[in-house]
């Protein structure tokens, strides 16, 4: 088998151009900036009564998850590390919880996520109102009703061509982002 190694090396890098290209055309800047009790997300129904606190998008979406306050994070890994051994015995698929990869880091950021279509599904399943298949933080699935607060920060990603920001552009920055937050639970994105 032949292959034109040469022709491989200069498309990948008129395909890396092409990308700096793309993302020296963007820009990111805060979107909004939201707390929530975590009373406000103990089950559906009161998730419903406060999900108006999220505004509606039009671009892609980088988020921040935080916890206000030093003392509850420690709290609440204690119960999630406790939640986390019983959870891995279950079966996947079955009554396994799907959840976010813990980092053990010591951080005020859980996690930073990205979101190009439906942001307010995300959120409900980090808060843990919705499906265990997905991976997320399912947070009232195992925070024990802790008493506590959470910041949600987003920052729209917007072309200023007005072209649709691909998938793995906005991965990209995310990928930055979480290396500068260096978050307790979730992934570097999978580029």
């Amino acid at each position: 088998m032949k292959i034109d190694t040469k022709d491989i090396v200069k498309q990948s890098e008129l395909f890396a151009l092409n990308v700096a290209q793309q993302i020296a055309g963007i820009t990111v800047k805060p979107f909004f900036e939201i707390s929530f009790h975590s009373s406000e997300f103990r089950d559906k129904a009161s998730l419903k009564e406060h999900l108006h606190k999220i505004p509606k998008n039009k671009h892609p979406l980088i988020y921040v998850i935080e916890v206000q306050s030093s003392k509850k994070i420690k709290v609440l890994l204690g119960h999630f590390e406790k939640f986390h051994c019983e959870n891995k015995r279950k079966t996947k698929s079955v009554d396994r919880v799907n959840l976010s990869k813990y980092n053990k880091t010591l951080s005020k950021t859980l996690y930073v996520g990205s979101s190009t279509t439906d942001f307010k599904a995300r959120i409900k399943n980090h808060f843990g109102t919705e499906s265990t298949r997905v991976y997320s933080l399912h947070l009232c699935r195992w925070d024990n009703l802790l008493d506590y607060d959470l910041k949600i920060s987003a920052f729209e990603v917007i072309s200023q061509s007005e072209q649709t920001v691909e998938r793995f552009i906005v991965e990209i920055l995310e990928q930055h982002f979480w290396d500068k937050l260096r978050p307790i639970f979730g992934k570097r994105s999978g580029l």
